[in-house]
This record gives C-alpha cells, sequence and structure tokens, in this order.
C-alpha cells in the first residue's frame, strides 16, 4: 500500500533548491559571466596558459618583452572570447534555458515550503522496462492505483544504481517528492527481496517509447495513475 505525508524540505535540498533560485534572469549576463570566467574549455586552457607565457617571457627577456607579449595576450583574449562566443552561442543559450527552467521549479519549490513524503509496501514484484535512456517502473499503489516511475540512466539519478544492483526488488520503497517540480529527490529500499519476473522487456523504439507513453496518460516521474496494475502491465507488454 501507497502512503503520502507532508514533510519539511530536507537542509541539503532547500541549499540546492536556493542555489537554483538565485540564477541571473539575463542570458547575455550569463554568456558574459561564462565567457569572462573562461568556463569554456577553450577559454580556460588559454586562462591557464598565458600566466605561465608571460613569466617565461619575463624571466627570460625582461619586463618591456613581458609587456609587449602581455598587449598580444590582450588582444587574442578579447578576439578569442568574441570567437569561442559566437561559436558556444547556441550551447550557452541551451545551458541558459536549462537553469531558467530550475530557477522557476526551484523558486515554486521553496514558496510551497515541505515536500511529500512517501511510503510503499509491495506486495507484489514491480515491474521494469528498459529503453534507451533508462527504465520506467509500474508497481502496484493498492486500492486500484499503479505507481510510476521513469528512472533515467544519465547518471545523476541514485534510483538507477538501485534498480542496476537489484535493490528495487525490495519491499519497501520510501522516497521524497517536491511539490511543483515533483523531481524525486531522495530514495531508499529496504525489507526482504520479493520475487523476480525474470529479464525486465525492452522498449526497442521511440515509437514504442511514445506509445507506451501515451497509453499511460504521459504521467510525470513518481505519479499514481489510477488504473489497476494488472491492466497497466498487460497493456505495456502488448505496445513493446
Amino acid at each position: 500500500m501507497l502512503s503520502t505525508a507532508r514533510v519539511a524540505i530536507p537542509v541539503p535540498v532547500a541549499a540546492r533548491l536556493k542555489t537554483n533560485a538565485a540564477f541571473s534572469d539575463n542570458v547575455n549576463e550569463y554568456a558574459r559571466e561564462d565567457l569572462i570566467g573562461f568556463k569554456r574549455p577553450i577559454a580556460a586552457a588559454f586562462a591557464l596558459i598565458t600566466p605561465v607565457v608571460l613569466a617565461f617571457v619575463y624571466q627570460g627577456a625582461g619586463f618591456i618583452p613581458m609587456l609587449q607579449v602581455a598587449g598580444v595576450m590582450v588582444f587574442l583574449v578579447g578576439g578569442g572570447v568574441c570567437f569561442i562566443g559566437r561559436q558556444e552561442w547556441p550551447t550557452i543559450v541551451a545551458e541558459f534555458q536549462t537553469h531558467a527552467l530550475a530557477k522557476k521549479r526551484a523558486v515554486a519549490d521553496l514558496r510551497c515550503g515541505f515536500g511529500e513524503s512517501s511510503f510503499l509496501s509491495n506486495g507484489r514484484s514491480p515491474r521494469f522496462f528498459e529503453y534507451d535512456h533508462g527504465v520506467l517502473v509500474l508497481a502496484d499503489a493498492g486500492d486500484l492505483k499503479t505507481l510510476f516511475f521513469d528512472i533515467s540512466n544519465d547518471g545523476h539519478d541514485p534510483r538507477w544504481t538501485l534498480y542496476a544492483d537489484g535493490e528495487m526488488h525490495r519491499r519497501v520503497w520510501r522516497w521524497l517528492r517536491l511539490p511543483v517540480s515533483r523531481e524525486v529527490v531522495k530514495f531508499s529500499t529496504e525489507g526482504s527481496k520479493l520475487a523476480s519476473n525474470g529479464a525486465p522487456l525492452e522498449i526497442r523504439s521511440i515509437e514504442a517509447w511514445e506509445a507506451v507513453n501515451v497509453a499511460l496518460g504521459e504521467p510525470l516521474d513518481g505519479s499514481v495513475i489510477h488504473r489497476p496494475f494488472d491492466e497497466l502491465v498487460e497493456m505495456v507488454e502488448r505496445l513493446v
């Protein structure tokens, strides 16, 4: 059975949200800080090499030649920033949009001021459906409802490690979800292991993945679908 309660947002999670909420809203300011701060790989390498070159020139030729080389370096830095800026602008804009979206979600979550702590006691083995970027999970939540997880394998989701290690087969799941962004920020398993249903089925194409997503009602990660577990499992198995 599934149970959910409101709890205070843990301090580490709140600190991360506050950092995201402090992000600049101006893409030009973000780009300027990114480039002048030498955060691009080429710019960072140039910033590292420049003082070394100047030190060698000063050591070998003296102060005046070093100033001349420094002037050339300043010209190159200015030109390099403009060149890198033009080349990297689409990437910078995409990163800015990602951070801006994270800021909006963080502000909304902080304003709510609470998280949703959930507890699920699995009476039956959950079902897993792997695809290129992770795994879809269906678990019986009781009362003709089904819990849905979309676990990414990008290395940032701790649930993927639990899944890969077989820990998602544990009887008890506990997790914390933010109220607005619906992000699952904490997850743990405990208790005895349930019997496996065999190797998980694979969703081999983007068309099949989209069909499954639409058939499930396009749920968000951590959503509860108000349909029986067996019905959804049978439907997904047909689609894949």
